[in-house]
């Protein structure tokens, strides 16, 4: 009797760990989300929506747990992702070659976030004072140029641009701050340039006292500003619920940029800015970024702009992008799911 009584509490316990193995294994996955300003990154906006129409992100809280995360820049995110803080990065092309380089991270492209200079779309732009010291690009030497982070996407751009006119980064003065800040910075006179996103425009601009110097589309031409870089180890390790979250995310994108939806769009973009709603019109029309519907980055752009800064000096190593650090299966296989109605 002592021996099978010992047997029973022995598979009792197994039972129970097994049980609570089981319990760890099903627990929602952890999906940090870095943005960096919105409505040109969707994530802040996508995690309102699902709490308003929860049917459009169904394995949120169950295989998956949604949660964004803002940083000032891209740059300031490649730590974030070496530490898991982060599980998803929107790197800019400068970003993702130093995450490569510098930090040796083995990360991958998996979806787009924004682009620029598409045909009829927010051009990226670069605005200064009309009545001001620049009036042309070689009159930025000396100047203060405000800029959201060094090596970000539009901090990169600016000075593909600067070096393409022989101006050096020793040349001119740069001024970290926030792209919401950099407006009335520019009308105190604390900097002499700008980059305004389309959010910011329509005050700033609608005083007639200023105008843009250059825009991104003139640098780049169309560029793959912005796209969500993952971890190779992290991708191979959770396929199954990143799959449920691509497919969730790419649901809401299509309700994003789907007309019929506009108004809740805006009224949703409203409350999560705290921007007012002239200020926003601009949002999911061509006077916006550009959103891929299916995700899907522009690989040959993104190799365009880092050997373009790799030859003027913006970055000090070139990385060949295709095929070792991307993978598109992610986005392909939720494609494929709302294509079958899941």
């Amino acid at each position: 009797m002592r021996r099978a009584a010992v047997l029973r509490i022995v598979a009792a316990f197994l039972a129970g760990m097994a049980a609570g193995a089981g319990g760890a294994a099903a627990a929602p996955l952890k999906l940090a989300v870095a943005w960096v300003e919105t409505p040109g990154h969707l994530a802040p906006l996508v995690a309102e929506l699902a709490k308003r129409h929860p049917e459009i992100m169904p394995n949120d809280g169950k295989t998956y747990k949604f949660e964004p995360i803002r940083f000032r820049g891209t740059t300031a995110e490649i730590p974030a992702l070496a530490l898991n803080d982060i599980q998803i990065a929107p790197f800019s092309d400068a970003a993702f070659a130093l995450a490569v380089t510098n930090a040796h991270l083995d990360v991958r492209i998996v979806a787009d976030v924004l682009q620029t200079g598409r045909k009829g779309y927010f051009p990226g732009e670069y605005v200064v004072a009309k009545n001001g010291p620049i009036k042309t690009i070689a009159d930025i030497r000396g100047k203060r140029v405000a800029t959201n982070t060094i090596g970000s996407e539009a901090d990169a751009t600016m000075r593909v641009m600067l070096r393409r006119h022989g101006i050096k980064d020793s040349d001119f003065t740069t001024v970290e701050a926030n792209f919401a800040n950099q407006p009335a910075m520019l009308e105190e006179g604390k900097v002499d340039m700008i980059e305004l996103l389309p959010q910011f425009a329509h005050d700033l601009m609608a005083t007639g006292k200023y105008h843009v110097l250059f825009t991104a589309a003139q640098v780049h031409g169309v560029s793959e500003s912005v796209f969500w870089g993952m971890r190779a180890d992290f991708i191979k390790a959770h396929r199954p619920a990143l799959i449920d979250f691509f497919t969730d995310y790419m649901r809401a994108v299509h309700w994003f940029l789907d007309p019929k939806n506009r108004k809740e769009a805006l009224a949703i973009l409203v409350a999560v800015t705290h921007e007012p709603a002239q200020n926003l019109a601009f949002a999911f029309t061509k006077h916006d970024f550009y959103h891929d519907p299916d995700l899907v980055p522009d690989i040959a752009a993104v190799q365009k702009e880092i050997d373009e800064d790799v030859r003027v000096g913006v970055l000090p190593k070139r990385v060949v992008v295709s095929p070792h650090y991307v993978d598109l299966s992610l986005i392909e296989a939720a494609k494929k799911r709302l294509a079958h109605g899941a």
